[in-house]
């Protein structure tokens, strides 16, 4: 123990003769803790937490490959992800997304908003009731089926101000 708080008395004697190089060392340190906090925190959020959803253990993503494209993760219509959930026997349920861009007007200046097409199983694969109002029933995911929107929490209260009243609101 002693020979520890000689090399202490040392170390910090050798740092006041030396301060330029104290205040690198204390920069160098600074920095590779903020560096290795950063990463740990991406890591934590991305890998380690798990998904937001009900049994996300349970939860894959299938993609179509055709092999005279040579390209994977093909979108898939209407008609193939029924025919897959009519004869699909290693899922509990589907459900069908394909992300899209649209614009939203009528409301303040027009926007461009991610969205996705979802079906009406959507929700319920994923375990996650909307917050409110309710999910899509089985005929609006139907050709000529009516035209209904779900909204994300982040468009809802910077758009809509979190107004409650918009649900069931028609355009």
């Amino acid at each position: 123990m002693d020979t520890l708080v000689k090399d202490i008395r040392y170390g910090v004697r050798s740092l006041l003769k030396h301060p330029g190089f104290a205040a690198i060392a204390v920069v160098t340190l600074a920095l590779g803790i903020g560096a290795n906090t950063a990463i740990f925190s991406v890591v934590n959020a991305v890998l380690l937490r798990p998904l937001p959803f009900k049994e996300p253990d349970r939860i894959v993503m299938v993609w179509e490959r055709r092999a005279n494209s040579g390209r994977a993760n093909l979108p898939i219509s209407g008609h193939e992800f029924a025919a897959w959930r009519e004869r699909s026997q290693s899922f509990a349920s589907l459900a069908l997304i394909q992300p899209d861009g649209l614009n939203l007007t009528g409301r303040g200046d027009p926007l461009n908003v991610n969205a996705a097409r979802v079906s009406a199983d959507y929700f319920s694969v994923l375990g996650v009731p909307p917050l409110l109002g309710r999910a899509f029933a089985r005929d609006e995911d139907q050709q000529g089926g009516a035209k209904v929107v779900v909204l994300g929490h982040k468009l809802w209260t910077e758009r809509f101000g979190a107004d409650r009243g918009i649900v069931d609101r028609r355009s």
